[in-house]
C-alpha cells in the first residue's frame, strides 16, 4: 500500500509464532519490517526470508531488550530502514512456577522481559513518532491477566501491568497522533517453550467455545488493523482474540 512507504514497523520477539505472522501481516501491507528476536538468529532469518518476498525492505535484530541501550540500538537499527512508525512489542516470557516454590529472581526475571522492555522500547521509539505527529504502538497482552491461572503469578502480574501501561500512554500521547492499545491473543496454537510448562491450568475451556485453537495469523491481522491509516480513533482499548473464552 502507498500510504505506507517509506515507515517501519519494528516487531519484537518476532522469530516465530504470532510475531513472524505479524511482520508478515504488516510487511503485506507495505510496511518495511524490522524482525527482533532475543537469541533466535535461524528463526528471525526465516521470518525475514518470509517478509522478503512480500517486496519490502527488512532486516535482524538480535538483542536483549531488558537492556536500555540495546532498546536505542534496536531504534536506530529500524531507522536505516526508513521512518520508524509502528512498534509492536510481542516479546514475553511466560513461566510456569507455582508461587510457593517461586524465586524473587523468577519472579524478576518475567517481569523484566514482560514489562520492563516495553519501558525501554516505548522511550526509544516515542520520540520519533512524536516527530512525525504519528505512531502506532501496540502491546501483547496474555489471556491469564483477565482468568487467571494456577503457575502464573509472575506472568498475570507482568500482563495485567501492559494493559495499564497502554492506557496510560494513549492518553499522554493522544494529542500527538500516536495510538496504543493492547492485543489479547487467547488460546493460539503455537510452538511454546519448555519453560512454558506442559500442563497450564485454566479456569475456563481447554478449547475456546468457537472449537478449536487460534491461529497466529488472526491475531497478528487484529494488529495489522491497529496499524492501518484508518485506525486514529482507537486507542487505550485492550482487544481480546479469543474465540470465546472470555467476555470483558
Amino acid at each position: 500500500m502507498t500510504e505506507n512507504k517509506g515507515k517501519v514497523a519494528i516487531v519484537t520477539g518476532a522469530a516465530k509464532n504470532i510475531g513472524r505472522a505479524t511482520c508478515d501481516s504488516l510487511s503485506k501491507l507495505g510496511f518495511n519490517v524490522l524482525v527482533h528476536a532475543n537469541s533466535d538468529k535461524e528463526g528471525a532469518m526465516e521470518t525475514l526470508k518470509i517478509i522478503k518476498k512480500n517486496g519490502v525492505n527488512a532486516d535482524i535484530f538480535i538483542g536483549d531488550l531488558t537492556n536500555e541501550d540495546t532498546s536505542r540500538h534496536l531504534v536506530d537499527a529500524g531507522s536505516k530502514l526508513g521512518n520508524v512508525s509502528i512498534l509492536v512489542n510481542n516479546a514475553s516470557q511466560r513461566e510456569f512456577n507455582k508461587f510457593d516454590d517461586m524465586s524473587y529472581d523468577q519472579w524478576r526475571f518475567v517481569l523484566s522481559i514482560n514489562l520492563d522492555t516495553l519501558f525501554h522500547t516505548c522511550k526509544a521509539v516515542i520520540p520519533q513518532m512524536k516527530k512525525n505527529n504519528w505512531g502506532r504502538i501496540v502491546n501483547l497482552g496474555g489471556l491469564s491477566a483477565h482468568i487467571s491461572a494456577i503457575g502464573r503469578a509472575h506472568v498475570i502480574t507482568s500482563k495485567s501491568a501492559v494493559v495499564g501501561f497502554s492506557r496510560a500512554l494513549a492518553m499522554e500521547y493522544a494529542e500527538v497522533g500516536i495510538t496504543v492499545n493492547t492485543v489479547v491473543p487467547g488460546l493460539i496454537d503455537t510452538v511454546r517453550g519448555a519453560s512454558a510448562g506442559r500442563s497450564l491450568v485454566h479456569p475456563s475451556h481447554s478449547n475456546p467455545p468457537i472449537g478449536r485453537k487460534g491461529y497466529p495469523v488472526e491475531v497478528a491481522t487484529m494488529i495489522s488493523n491497529l496499524c492501518g491509516p484508518n485506525s486514529d480513533f482507537i486507542t487505550g482499548q485492550t482487544i481480546h482474540v479469543n474465540g470465546g473464552s472470555y467476555f470483558p
